[in-house]
């Protein structure tokens, strides 16, 4: 029997892509789920599905740019189920521009979700946490935080380097208090985060969908949302911090390169004699 059996997950972005696919893998494990998404209609449809499956799951509005917004949510996840046992701040998006040639609002907005949202997201939720029994955060990173996605999207990969090193810190910063922490940092998955303006906030410049052709390549190259989900449960499971999940072997030789990279670069003092 799974041990998440039972608790309360909470999943940010959770109307769709890996957001959904967590929040499905948590009910089948018998999880109860609260699923914020700035999309209430759609956060209300992965609800639905919830229900078909047996399980309960509530949907609530909730814009991770906006941390008044985060702590309403969090009131309601107080209101309907008294705590919360996995928070996982998923919420994401990603812009294809660099630092130079960037919008500096689409660079506010990516900024403000990717890193202000997840560390808002953990302090937001962390007073919802039992005293004692399962507690444990998840962070879905990336890929691209691990290692440089070569100029396709310089920007959005410093988010994910802030983000991984947002997990790392809060790992120590829980060390020793029985809170779990796991760090998904998958490659490229078939979801439509290449289509997240179509929720922008108005502050941002407002929805703008891009069309389908667009989104070609992660329909043709990115994994399975649910085998990523899966993982990252099954880490969660084994109380395991890292889940790096590239989407081909040569993004994982990338990391091998970049760890070389940086110990060849090593120049320590000597020791005193």
């Amino acid at each position: 029997m799974s041990r998440l059996a039972g608790g309360v997950a909470v999943v940010t972005g959770g109307a769709d892509g890996i957001g959904r696919a967590l929040v499905l893998a948590a009910a089948r494990r018998g999880m109860r789920v609260a699923i914020a998404d700035i999309r209430l209609e759609a956060a209300t449809a992965v609800a639905q599905e919830v229900k078909a499956l047996g399980g309960e799951a509530i949907p609530l509005a909730c814009d991770v740019s906006d941390r008044a917004s985060i702590e309403d949510a969090a009131a309601a996840v107080c209101t309907r189920f008294g705590h919360a046992n996995l928070v996982w701040a998923n919420a994401g998006l990603g812009i294809g521009q660099g630092f130079l040639d960037a919008r500096r609002r689409n660079l506010d907005w990516m900024y403000q979700v990717n890193v202000y949202g997840t560390f808002d997201t953990l302090r937001g939720f962390h007073a919802l946490m039992p005293e004692t029994g399962l507690r444990h955060f998840g962070i879905t990173g990336s890929m691209a935080g691990l290692t440089p996605s070569g100029g396709a999207s310089p920007a959005y990969d410093a988010t994910k380097y802030a983000v991984v090193g947002i997990a790392e810190g809060l790992r120590a910063e829980l060390e020793g208090t029985g809170t779990g922490v796991t760090l998904l940092c998958p490659g490229l998955v078939n979801t439509r985060i290449w289509d997240g303006a179509r929720a922008r906030p108005q502050r941002y410049g407002g929805p703008r969908s891009l069309p389908e052709e667009t989104g070609e390549r992660w329909r043709q190259d990115g994994m399975d949302a649910d085998f990523v989900a899966a993982a990252a449960l099954d880490a969660v499971e084994a109380d395991e911090f890292y889940v790096v999940a590239p989407e081909a072997a040569d993004r994982a030789d990338a990391i091998q390169t970049r760890t070389d990279a940086l110990l060849t670069a090593v120049r320590a003092p000597d020791s005193p004699t």
